[in-house]
């Protein structure tokens, strides 16, 4: 199981977990779960094969000074947006978007902030 965790279980956080792995098609599913002061929601999205790998590697050298902005955005019926912010001494903001269908239905705007001690290590 792959599991990527941003924020802290119990308090703010996003976290993308699958048990699936890309073999023979270009996508798979996993399950988002977010936690933004009372609010809580959880879907399965789906992904293309290394959209998330990539987006780590973005992730990686922001986390290196915490200072400027990257973003994510699900490649297949935009599921999942995220984008954050760091100010450069160890604060960042995660806004972002997350819905089940791209064309209508539910969505949730989330917003939360951590410092450099709950970004993830990847």
């Amino acid at each position: 199981m792959a599991e990527l965790l941003i924020g802290r279980l119990g308090w703010d956080h996003l976290r993308i977990s699958t048990a699936a792995e890309c073999l023979r098609t270009y996508e798979f599913k996993a399950d988002v779960e977010i936690r933004c002061g009372v609010w809580r929601g959880k879907y399965e999205a789906t992904f293309e094969c290394g959209e998330l790998r990539s987006f780590a590697s973005e992730l990686r050298d922001f986390g290196r000074n915490l200072s400027g902005s990257v973003s994510f955005e699900t490649s297949i019926e935009q599921a999942l947006a995220m984008t954050f912010k760091g100010d450069g001494r160890g604060h960042v903001w995660l806004e972002g978007v997350a819905q089940e269908r791209s064309y209508n239905g539910p969505k949730l705007i989330f917003q939360f902030n951590m410092d450099k001690r709950h970004f993830p290590r990847l």
